[in-house]
Parts: structure tokens; C-alpha cells; sequence
């Protein structure tokens, strides 16, 4: 089984063509589909071409509601605070960032993070696919020696163990891989992430 995880398209069409051109058995998208909510209908036709395959959480560019209407209308799965089961593996799924400078519309409170993770315990095996990476890693690191990821996130993964952690958000580190524990964590970024699950 091959899942196909990318982040921060923030409307590059071309890009979201691409990663959507790679046979896969379920396309998740780890949010920022677009700036600061725009431009949603023009990812919509793109996504549409794998319909039921595609799931999708909000980044800090888009609300709830907007991914809410956005997955209802062209019948995507809103992975938004949701785990769903993939043959013998489970997957969660938490949009929205830790606080920004950029006052963005999808943005939780460190408290609100680790309150909707929560949820996620006594899952096994779980894939965790959040929008915001954990702080202090390589995959939060915007500029040399400054992270801007989630302690929540953190304090959740060296807690739990997921599997695996896939995130976005931090654009500079689109690509990186780090361990925390024995999880093991990818900013999959507009580059995507092709997992073959067993």
C-alpha cells in the first residue's frame, strides 16, 4: 500500500499535479493548501482526479470550517482530529499550527494542541500526520539555531512512540528527517513523501 503525504502547496497547481500524478492508494495532504484560505478552488479539480482517495487536514492557511466544506463538497476525506485505519495500521491526523508571528487563521494555543493529541493515544502501530513539526528538531528550524515547531507536538512523540510523525509548516526544512525516540519523523514539504506501507 502507498501513501503519497505533502504539505504547503500554498496554490502551486503545477506542484500538486505532480505529487497527484504518482500512482498511490491514499494522497494526504498535511495542510497550506493555500494562502491564507485562498485558492482552494483551484486545488479542488487537481485533488478531484483521486476523489475519495485524498485526505486533507488544515495547515495555519485554512480554518476548520473551510476544510470542513472544502473535503464535503468534492468528497475528500477531512482528516482533521481523526484516525482512521489503513489494513493493520492506524492514522491520525491534527491541522493547524502552535502560535505564528503571521496572525494566520489556523493556528491553535500549545494547550489546544496537546488536548486534540490526546485523542490519539492507545493507537498501534500509529502514523501520526500533523501540520506543525515538533519543536527543538531538525524539521522545525527556520534559521540556524531557531525552531518554531510545537512543544506540544514534542512532548507528545517522546511520550507515545507513534511509528512514524509526518509534518509541514517550517518550508525551510521541507525534506528533512529526524528521530525522536524510535520515531521517526519527515517534514514531507511540496516535495511529498512516498511511504510503502507493508
Amino acid at each position: 500500500m502507498k501513501i503519497q503525504i505533502f504539505s504547503d502547496i500554498h496554490g502551486d497547481q503545477k506542484t500538486l499535479e505532480k505529487l497527484l500524478s504518482v500512482p498511490a492508494d491514499v494522497y494526504i495532504s498535511a495542510g497550506d493548501l493555500t494562502n491564507f484560505g485562498k485558492g482552494l478552488d483551484g486545488c479542488g479539480p487537481i485533488l478531484a482526479k483521486q476523489a475519495s482517495r485524498v485526505w486533507v487536514i488544515p495547515g495555519n492557511h485554512e480554518t476548520v470550517q473551510q476544510n470542513q466544506e472544502f473535503c464535503a463538497g468534492a468528497g475528500f476525506v477531512d482528516f482533521h482530529r481523526q484516525v482512521r485505519q489503513l489494513g493493520s495500521t492506524y492514522w491520525a491526523g491534527l491541522g493547524y499550527s502552535n502560535p505564528t508571528p503571521f496572525d494566520t487563521p489556523g493556528e491553535y494555543s500549545e494547550e489546544q494542541l496537546a488536548e486534540a493529541l490526546d485523542g490519539f493515544r492507545n493507537h498501534s502501530p500509529l502514523y501520526l500526520v500533523v501540520h506543525a513539526p515538533p519543536h527543538g528538531s531538525k524539521l522545525d528550524e527556520f534559521a540556524p539555531g531557531k525552531h518554531a515547531g510545537s512543544r506540544a507536538v514534542r512532548e507528545w512523540v517522546e511520550r507515545e512512540q507513534p511509528e512514524m510523525l509526518f509534518c509541514g509548516h517550517i518550508h525551510e526544512c521541507g525534506g528533512k528527517s529526524d528521530q525522536i525516540g524510535r520515531t521517526r519523523c519527515f517534514n514531507v514539504g511540496k516535495r511529498g513523501y512516498l511511504l510503502d506501507l507493508p
